[in-house]
Parts: C-alpha cells; structure tokens; sequence
C-alpha cells in the first residue's frame, strides 16, 4: 500500500512524502521512500532507550504533580505509586538533566554509556553547560575505547 501524503508546516509551506505501510509481525511499519528525509535520518546511528525515556517523562510528570501541589514530595508520590521513596527520587532528579540532553534522549542520541543504571548510581552537576561538557566527556571516553 503506496500512500502520498501532503501538509503545510508552520511556515506554510507545502510537504509531500511518500510512505509504504508493512506488516510486519502484527505491527504496521512505516517505510519512507527513497527520496525520503525520513530514510536519512533512520540511517544514522541512533538507539533509542524507551527504558529510560520512560524514566524522564515519568520524572517530569513527577516534578509537575509537586510544582502544581498534588503531591507535596517525592515521598508522597512514592506512598500512592506503591514506589519507594529513594525509586522516586532518584527518578525526579532526571528532570533536571540539560534540555539539550533531554532532546538527545528522545531523538536516541544519547551517549552511548548514558543508561537509566549510569543515571541512578552518579550524581551529575545542577549546572546544565556542566552537565552537558561531562556527557561529552563520557561519550569521548567511550569512543576511545
């Protein structure tokens, strides 16, 4: 099944692609064409971690429950998710991280050794420039290897 689909941007202007829908295994893959930005940017290296994508988004809908005072901290919101309190505070601190590294989280592009294990068992600076300057050094590391 071919289907072109066309839509405006946020600058109005037009967009075409075309997309191949696949079966596969009981789920339905979208293939760009050929021509497709879409096949350029599945072709880089990128691995997206759901586990710790689910970690961040859990973290901020934590920190938003405490700014809007449903729950008045992380010991709270451990108590009615059933959690420990150290789980959920471990988790809230992900909130903090740099929006340039949240950004790479969720487009897959993390460093390689930036796991949710990595995340709980080091402690990384409130700073975000600091922060991310010691991902990079981390990812630089790695590389050497």
């Amino acid at each position: 099944m071919q289907e072109t689909k066309s839509s405006v941007d946020v600058f109005g202007i037009d967009r075409h692609s075309s997309l191949k829908f696949k079966q596969r295994g009981g789920r339905k893959v979208v293939i760009p064409a050929a021509d497709s930005s879409l096949e350029e940017q599945q072709t880089k290296k990128t691995s997206i971690n759901s586990p710790l994508i689910n970690a961040v988004a859990q973290a901020f809908y934590w920190a938003k429950l405490i700014d809007m005072g449903i729950a008045a901290n992380g010991s709270d919101i451990a108590k009615r998710e059933g959690l420990e309190a150290s789980t959920v505070n471990e988790r809230l601190r992900l909130s903090l991280l740099s929006p340039h590294i949240i950004e790479g989280i969720l487009n897959g592009a993390q460093p390689a050794g930036l796991t949710m294990q990595w995340l709980t068992r080091n402690s990384f600076p409130a700073n975000w420039s600091k922060q991310e300057k010691l991902f990079q050094c981390i990812q630089t590391a790695l590389a050497t290897e």
